[in-house]
């Protein structure tokens, strides 16, 4: 199933995790349950489709459970419990070689695995911006890197709205965005009631001007945008640099002025450009 050329065999047994993968030891290399709620064809359109792209060849084989279960005393339910603890096990060791401290975790994990489910949804997420997740730079994940951040603007993107751009699983634009945070590539912000990521500029102080000025009320900030925008348009950096506010109000100020459609977003090569929607009239 493996192929040096392709992913790491860790890799190859995440990308099946969803479907209930849970790596064995014997004639065959992942054992996937096939639930009496489930048909066939369907569970092998979506084995293909998860391993695309992986570089892996792979074989399916399939059997019928011998009753050796029940003979042991064990039911469906509790078979089926096991074999989402080493899928979620599987999930943490993975989280730990990114320097994720997953022992509160581990601890749920073995006296309630309910508890487990809703607390890990958001743990990793809760952990991006600290110091212990670190940078994963293999190869196979650096496609994965891009699609994310360019999925990113200057004004914040949810969780949600990056999975649906990039095509990609909730799990892997969280680790995508755990490097690119690391990277300083991108932040995380509070915007209204959720939570947006959003890509860093560094605005450098041109010599001779002050720092920057924050501005006392929302207001104000709208105004001092529409005053540092060039007729022509203007980036976000240039935004910033002659309005001086930071970065935070600037971004705020103009996702207000995009809202009421004052002013509209424009690509220009590389550079997007702030533009107003109607030409400001002249005195």
């Amino acid at each position: 199933m493996i192929n040096s050329d392709g992913e790491s065999p860790r890799e190859i047994v995440e990308r099946l995790s969803p479907l209930g993968g849970v790596p064995i030891v014997g004639e065959y290399d992942v054992e996937i349950p096939l639930l009496e709620t489930e048909r066939l064809f369907p569970k092998l359109e979506a084995i293909h489709k998860a391993l695309k792209g992986s570089g892996a060849f792979y074989s399916v084989y399939t059997g019928v459970d011998t009753g050796e279960s029940e003979k042991q005393g064990i039911s469906d339910e509790q078979r089926l419990t096991e074999i989402r603890k080493k899928i979620y096990a599987a999930k943490l060791a993975r989280w730990r070689e990114l320097g994720v401290d997953t022992k509160p975790l581990e601890e749920l994990l073995e006296t309630d695995l309910e508890k487990f489910r809703e607390v890990s949804k958001t743990y990793l997420k809760e952990h991006l911006d600290k110091a212990q997740v670190v940078r994963d730079v293999h190869q196979s994940l650096r496609l994965n890197d891009e699609a994310v951040y360019a999925a990113i603007d200057d004004l914040g993107v949810t969780l949600e709205n990056i999975c649906k751009l990039t095509s990609l699983s909730e799990h892997e634009v969280i680790l995508s965005l755990a490097r690119l945070i690391s990277a300083g590539k991108v932040t995380r912000v509070p915007k209204e009631d959720k939570e947006v990521y959003v890509r860093v500029r560094r605005v450098r102080t041109l010599k001779g001007e002050g720092e920057s000025v924050p501005a006392e009320s929302l207001e104000e900030a709208m105004s001092r945008v529409r005053e540092a925008i060039h007729p022509n348009g203007s980036t976000f950096r240039q935004i910033c640099r002659v309005s001086r506010l930071p970065e935070g109000q600037a971004m705020n100020a103009l996702s207000e002025l995009l809202r009421t459609n004052e002013l509209k977003s424009i690509r220009k090569g590389k550079n997007t450009l702030y533009v107003f929607t109607q030409k400001k009239s002249s005195a």
